[in-house]
């Protein structure tokens, strides 16, 4: 084997030892792969991987309990342009589309509305970006300040079906200059 693992020496006593000490390495080492809802049949072994073979969610065991860390799906989104001035009189206006398969679902994972001239953690008042999935609010932010979510106030949001459109707001009174991100996972 690797020098990961322990190769008993031919007439060594007590054998078993390193083997099962492999063995419990092995559940560390190698990932679980199985459909998303046969995950509870797996021990959530500490340092342990499963892979979900139906919608790409990656967990990470801890001893205890499977965590979500991610998906392996296609990922769309990121900065949607560079600094684009917005006229103010803006409500919703479209900025970008994503649109996915039948059997597919886009799940918002962060999204920010940086603002030329203002510090990341400020908002302007009445610039806004949105993410709608057809005519529903999905998520709504200002400047990176977190606004609102559709169902939860915590990312991901999910729309089970498209399009999904971001639009963006100006009613603040002054041009803005602005960049829409949006950062989202499409998995089936």
């Amino acid at each position: 084997m690797t020098d990961r693992y322990t190769t008993p020496n031919e007439g060594t006593l007590d054998w078993h030892v390193p083997l099962n000490e492999n063995f419990e390495q092995l559940d560390r080492d190698v990932e679980h792969r199985d459909e998303e809802a046969n995950i509870d049949q797996y021990e959530p072994v500490a340092g342990g991987k499963f892979f979900a073979t139906d919608s790409g969610a990656i967990y990470s065991g801890d001893g205890s309990a499977w965590t979500l860390v991610g998906y392996a799906t296609r990922a769309v989104g990121g900065d949607i342009g560079h600094y684009v001035n917005y006229v103010d009189g803006l409500t919703d206006e479209p900025v970008n589309d994503f649109l996915f398969g039948e059997n597919e679902a886009l799940e918002v994972t962060r999204l920010a509305f940086p603002i030329k001239g203002v510090p990341n953690d400020e908002a302007v008042a009445d610039a806004a970006l949105r993410v709608y999935a057809g005519e529903t609010l999905l998520v709504e932010i200002e400047g990176n300040s977190f606004r609102t979510g559709a169902d939860d106030d915590s990312a991901p949001w999910v729309a089970e079906s498209g399009p999904v459109t971001v639009t963006v707001t100006n009613d603040s009174g002054a041009p803005i200059a602005g960049v829409p991100k949006v950062w989202a996972n499409i998995r089936s």
